[in-house]
């Protein structure tokens, strides 16, 4: 007991702006690109990509119990927006090809992931918790573009790994950022997220499901 009262982490490093920055314009760029794809008009397309954006971050921040810093900073939601209007013009028809689609959202899954963890180790929230704030921040955002476009939402449908990547990326990055750095812990999410999702899904590994239930259902 004293041994585990006596074990404290380092102090986290604060989150450089430009990577959370980079992570929620990235993931505006997909949430666009994807409502796009499913022949949403162009308010909705672009409402999803701010959405898809924002909704992790602000998430993260509201249990943290802080101030979203994407609404009190004022260049957060215009580059938001403009990543929006590239995903829209650029990316919709990409994403519609397998490996491009899931190279792209293991990559925003993996930046989310990182600005969602960090923010929690830098308020001092126990690891669990920095944990639940990595996949939060990660599978918000996609849930309510899903929700959106009338599709049921990745994360609860048969989704090939997919809460494994989120899990199994939160727990890289926390492992990294701790015993080494945060910038190691961002490319260890980025590769292992991504590399779960086209693994998993080009190999059909299955979700798992609880015993005698038919996934098809």
């Amino acid at each position: 007991m004293d041994l585990l009262n006596s074990f404290t982490l380092p102090p986290a490093q604060s989150l450089p702006v430009w990577i959370e920055l980079m992570a929620m314009m990235t993931t505006a760029v997909y949430g666009a690109a994807v409502a796009r794809s499913r022949n949403a008009p162009i308010y909705g397309t672009l409402l999803a990509g701010v959405l898809m954006g924002l909704g992790g971050g602000m998430t993260r921040d509201m249990l943290l119990n802080l101030k979203p810093v994407a609404i009190y900073t004022w260049y957060y939601i215009p580059a938001i927006l403009g990543a929006s209007v590239i995903g829209a013009l650029f990316f919709s028809n990409l994403i519609k090809q397998q490996i491009p689609n899931l190279l792209i959202d293991g990559i925003a899954m993996g930046l989310l992931i990182s600005i969602g963890a960090q923010k929690a180790l830098v308020y001092e929230a126990p690891i669990f918790s920095a944990l639940v704030c990595g996949i939060a921040t990660a599978s918000i955002g996609g849930m309510v573009v899903d929700a959106l476009t009338v599709n049921r939402a990745t994360v609860i449908r048969q989704a090939n790994w997919f809460g494994s990547a989120l899990a199994v990326g939160t727990i890289s990055y926390i492992f990294f950022s701790i015993f080494f750095n945060l910038y190691v812990g961002v490319v260890a999410a980025v590769l292992v997220t991504t590399t779960l999702r086209v693994v998993s899904v080009r190999r059909n590994w299955a979700s798992p499901y609880w015993f005698n239930e038919d996934p098809k259902v």
